[in-house]
Order: C-alpha cells, then sequence, then structure tokens
C-alpha cells in the first residue's frame, strides 16, 4: 500500500508552512487560498486552513534502513524530539516490527515520526537530509471506541487490505497495510505513543494505491 496524499487541516497555515519548509527543508508550495502542500518522497501532504479548531494528527515518515542515528542528530536542532521513558531513550527500539523511530512535534501538535524499517532493506550510503523522507508511511486514523473493529473490518473489506503481518490486532490498537503504508487505527482519547495527547476525530482524506488500484479513505 502506498499512501499517495493526505489532506488535513489546521489552525497554524503559516506556522506549518515555515516549519516544513524552512526547518525540515521539504518542497513546500503555498497555494494561496488557505492551502499548503508539502512534498514528502511519493506522498503529497496538504493540510487547509480552518478556524475556531485546533485539529491534530499522528503520521509517520519512512527514511532509509541504516539512518535512524543519523536523523536523530539531523533533527535534534530543529525540533525537539520526545523522550520515551520505557526505552530509556528518543530512538524507540520497536523490535516486533522490525524498525527504530524517534518522534516530534510539528507546531501545530502533530505527532510526527520517523523510522526506519528494516525489512524494507533500503539502506543508502548518502549523508542523511530530508531528501531521505522517502513516504508518509502511517496514518493514524481514530474510530469512537464502540466502532473500532467495525471500522477496521471496513477498511480490510472495503480496500482489500490485511492487518500488518509484524503487528496482531488488538482491542485498542489496529495496524493496517503493510511496511509501505499502513493505517495505525485507534479508539478516541486513547493515548497517542510516546505522548500524553489523547488522540481526537478530526477531518482527513487520505488517498493510497493498493494492489493496482486507487482508493480514497475520508473521516
Amino acid at each position: 500500500m502506498e499512501i499517495t496524499a493526505i489532506t488535513l487541516q489546521t489552525s497554524l497555515l503559516k506556522d506549518l508552512a515555515n516549519f516544513y519548509r524552512d526547518v525540515l527543508e521539504l518542497p513546500t508550495e503555498i497555494n494561496g487560498h488557505g492551502k499548503i502542500t508539502i512534498r514528502i518522497g511519493w506522498t503529497a501532504l496538504v493540510f487547509e486552513q480552518v478556524k475556531n479548531a485546533d485539529p491534530f494528527y499522528h503520521f509517520a515518515i519512512n527514511i532509509p534502513s541504516n539512518k535512524i542515528d543519523e536523523a536523530k542528530t539531523w533533527l535534534s536542532p530543529r525540533a525537539g524530539l520526545i523522550w520515551m521513558d520505557d526505552y530509556k531513550s528518543d530512538i524507540a527500539d520497536f523490535r516486533n516490527w522490525n524498525a527504530r523511530s524517534v518522534y516530534f512535534y510539528d507546531p501545530a501538535g502533530n505527532i510526527l515520526e520517523l523510522i526506519a524499517r528494516f525489512d524494507l532493506k533500503n539502506a543508502t550510503a548518502e549523508a542523511f537530509s530530508s531528501a531521505q523522507f522517502l513516504c508518509i508511511s502511517e496514518m493514524g486514523v481514530v474510530a469512537k471506541p464502540g466502532d473500532i473493529d467495525n471500522d477496521a473490518r471496513r477498511l480490510l473489506n472495503e480496500f482489500d487490505l490485511n492487518y500488518f503481518v509484524r503487528q496482531p490486532p488488538l482491542p485498542q490498537f489496529k495496524a493496517i497495510g503493510d511496511n509501505d503504508g499502513l493505517f495505525i487505527m485507534v479508539p478516541e482519547k486513547r493515548n497517542w505513543y510516546p505522548t500524553k495527547k489523547q488522540s481526537g476525530i478530526f477531518p482527513m482524506k487520505v488517498q493510497f494505491e493498493n494492489n493496482g488500484k486507487k482508493y480514497e479513505l475520508t473521516a
């Protein structure tokens, strides 16, 4: 599964434009009508301006499998990394996923993750830069607590998806897709790891390709 475009909402459009363009050094287009588009590898990340709301989301960005330590060094002076007491580090070692991650916030409070997935075998000798942001590989999807099982079944059936082979589905956490693209489904008001921010249901649109077909998820 490849996530080709994500459309999210924000009340801090100018701050996000400055952050993604000047701090993360990603190609950023200001569209002029309350919208910006950021290129993250093969994914277009779009933020639309809203008022009287403070939506926030969680998404992860794939980087080459051998670059998590360099990514941490590159990112540290640009954005405060989130410390994880369970790992006693600001790098998470997800052994069951065969991956390592760092987490940080953007100015709107979105929870971003850079993740190196060893199963992808996409190591590179080039020095780390934002050019190695390969794609958005995870998008958080929040369900009403009583709806998470039905919502997960709908994603599996409607979009011809499967549960992630490295993560058996749990009552409050379901990973759907593969190493290139995953929906991370949690119930509303569950803390987004590794923060104490409770998940919320906010408008979003995700366009993706799976098994040669194009799909769109709207929430």
